[in-house]
This record gives structure tokens, sequence and C-alpha cells, in this order.
């Protein structure tokens, strides 16, 4: 019997026991991926130009994808644990892209903080599940690229599709 991906896939996954706490200070853990249909990760950070330019384009995202069961959410690889100054600095940039969804600050010794520290090029955006997997590949470049955008999109949609056959 070969064993298909998604086997290798379950053991690296940082999602299964999630905690960090959004930009007000709320604790978040992986209920987060739990309610939502498919949650769209993007790992930035507030000095990565290319990354600054896609926030309003992923604030569209989240409010496309809202009544569908979907979430954009943010990791800004700067504010790692808890880091006040970068937590401001990143919630500043946001507001003036007009990014309303949720960011969330990890500790850089959890599961998710060492997946965000192996990535080499940023914007990363995954898609997570509900189960918190990981689904698909990496998307590396901003979906402020019409093609990118169009492209996860349409992994996002199936995402959802199989979580309404699950149900």
């Amino acid at each position: 019997e070969s064993t298909d991906q998604n086997d290798s896939s379950e053991e690296i996954t940082p999602f299964k026991s999630f905690s960090g706490k959004n930009f007000d200070g709320n604790s978040v853990d992986e209920s987060l991926f739990s309610n939502n249909a498919v949650t769209v990760v993007n790992f930035w950070f507030t000095g990565c130009k290319p990354c600054v330019a896609e926030l309003s384009k992923l604030n569209e995202l989240n409010d496309a994808i809202k009544s569908m069961g979907g979430e954009v959410v943010g990791i800004n690889t700067e504010t790692f644990d808890g880091n006040e100054d970068a937590i401001k600095e990143a919630a500043a940039v946001l507001d003036s892209q007009g990014a309303k969804y949720r960011n969330i600050s990890v500790d850089s010794d959890s599961s998710v903080g060492k997946y965000a520290s192996d990535i080499m090029a940023f914007p990363t955006t995954i898609l997570v599940d509900r189960n918190g997997n990981i689904v698909g590949e990496p998307m590396l470049g901003g979906i402020d690229n019409q093609d990118n955008y169009d492209s996860l999109m349409k992994q996002i949609q199936s995402v959802i599709d199989a979580d309404n056959k699950d149900k």
C-alpha cells in the first residue's frame, strides 16, 4: 500500500495545538481553526514591502470568504514572544492599509514559531483546514498579483467544498 502525502504532513502540522494572542492581548487557541472551514494564514513582517503591499488585498479576501466560513489571519514574525513595540508597529501598518483581520503573536519556540522561522520567502500564505492540517502548497508572493489571488481563491474554494462534504 502506498502512503500518500497526507501521512507525512500530519506530523509537521504546526497548528494541532496552537496558542497565541491577538494584538489586543486576548488568547487564541486551535479553536481558531476548528471554527472555520478554512483559515488563510499569512506570514509577514513589517519591513517587507511586498508583504505590506498585499495587506489591503488580504483584507478584501477576508471579507470575501467570511460568509463561506473562511478567515484570514496574519502572523507577523517580528511580533513573536509578545514583543510590544513590534506589535504596535505592525498594528499601525495594518491600520494604514485598512487591514482589519486578526493578527496573532505566537511564541518563537512554539511549533508555529518554528514553522515560521523556516520560511525563506515573504510573504508566504498557507491554507489550514478545520482540523489544523495545512492543505496544498504554500503560496509565495503577494496576492495583490491577480494570478496569485485567483489561484489562492481556487484553493480556498476546494478546502471549503471538502469541508462541506465532511458534514
